[in-house]
């Protein structure tokens, strides 16, 4: 009966678990929010953000320098937002068309996250 109980377990939260694209609207949801605490926990401990695609160094490594530095950016532009343009899903990659604004100047930039067990653990933002 342990046994049927704990497979039972295991697979009502494998059914439940994030789907990427959910990751990524908590993301970006949060982002919006400028909630850096939600923000952040959306993020691998390990997670690497990249400017453009190709890159091999990262520009951001690991959630507490992704915490430090969107905190900073969320505080230097208490009106900053994204509007999702257009949106697509192949795998566990999500590809995102937003519009920055609240910013000096507006911007339209790609995000490309890759999600993994729950969490985004690659990002690229080519502009």
């Amino acid at each position: 009966m342990k046994n049927l109980l704990f497979l039972l377990c295991i697979t009502t939260a494998s059914v439940f678990a994030q789907q990427p694209v959910e990751v990524v609207q908590a993301q970006l949801d949060a982002y919006n929010k400028q909630d850096i605490n939600a923000f952040a926990a959306v993020f691998a401990p390990d997670a690497k953000l990249y400017l453009n695609i190709g890159d091999s160094i990262p520009t951001i490594s690991g959630r507490e320098e992704i915490r430090r530095r969107y905190g900073e950016m969320f505080e230097a532009n208490p009106n900053n937002k994204s509007t999702l343009i257009g949106r697509m899903i192949q795998g566990n990659f999500v590809f995102d068309h937003e519009w920055i604004t609240g910013r000096n100047e507006p911007l339209k930039i790609m995000a490309i996250y890759e999600v993994v067990n729950g969490l985004i653990v690659r990002a690229w933002f080519p502009r």
